[in-house]
């Protein structure tokens, strides 16, 4: 289902109350939400931005059908009614029955969307290489030879140089470094089901402690964020992100490599 430029479309905010229906997968888990207002005329798609990157195709599937009921007149909240009773179960994502409910706000939805669940830990843990021995036993040596100097990011010269040319500085990371960098990729802690950028940046608590799974997160988010932005890397050192990520996943891997592994 396509959207044709010119075609009407309801209006994507709103400061009134909404009511809003749990889009699922076929595990039941929640991937966003579809919202309706009448008084603004406004319906849209609202990501789990904590859930599965599945959630974004699906969004623009759940957009598009919005689209359509409002190409046929539709009030929003009628354009809800149709979609809950035509949702199929047996389909990539379907409307929980009996989920509808009303947010206060758009901003409040928007909140909730925010919300982690036990079922995203256990996701984004089912990600990790629980067999692949040899790829935690190189992380956790890789951090227990990261040294202050390792940590002390140093920058590559910029600016103007003396052929009259500009240089892009960029962070220079120690082979040590690299090295424990790669290892969090090798036992699956930088994976696409975390959707980093939807979510805030990632911070080690007052403890310094992580949970695996928001190792995990913070790991993707560091790892990814450096393809996109220089020295994302060097601050994650800095701040201790790096070294929390690295310890909370070591701590995961001792705990579970000889006992019981639940599916997600």
């Amino acid at each position: 289902m396509t959207y044709e430029p010119g075609a009407p479309r309801y209006r994507a905010e709103t400061d009134r109350p909404v009511h809003h229906l749990t889009v699922a997968d076929a595990r039941g888990e929640a991937m966003g939400y579809l919202w309706a207002n009448d008084e603004d005329d406004a319906a849209g798609w609202c990501l789990r931005p904590a859930g599965d990157r599945a959630g974004v195709n699906e969004g623009i599937e759940w957009s598009a059908k919005l689209n359509a009921a409002k190409a046929r007149g539709l009030v929003p909240t009628a354009a809800l009614a149709e979609l809950a009773r035509g949702s199929d179960p047996r389909c990539v994502s379907h409307v929980v029955p009996r989920s509808l409910a009303t947010a206060p706000s758009l901003a409040a939805l928007t909140e909730l969307a925010h919300v982690v669940t036990e079922a995203d830990d256990r996701r984004l843990l089912a990600r990790l290489d629980r067999v692949n021995a040899d790829a935690w036993r190189e992380l956790s040596q890789a951090l227990a030879e990261l040294t202050d100097e390792d940590r002390a990011v140093r920058w590559s010269d910029g600016g103007k140089q003396p052929d009259g040319t500009w240089r892009m500085s960029y962070p220079l990371h120690s082979e040590r470094l690299r090295r424990l960098v790669s290892a969090l990729s090798a036992v699956g802690a930088v994976t696409p089901a975390y959707l980093w950028q939807d979510n805030p940046p990632p911070a080690v608590p007052a403890d310094g402690r992580l949970s695996p799974a928001d190792a995990v997160r913070a790991a993707t988010a560091v790892v990814r964020g450096e393809r996109f932005s220089d020295g994302t890397i060097a601050q994650a050192v800095e701040s201790g992100v790096l070294d929390a990520v690295a310890e909370s996943l070591c701590a995961w891997y001792e705990a579970v490599a000889d006992g019981p592994w639940d599916d997600p």
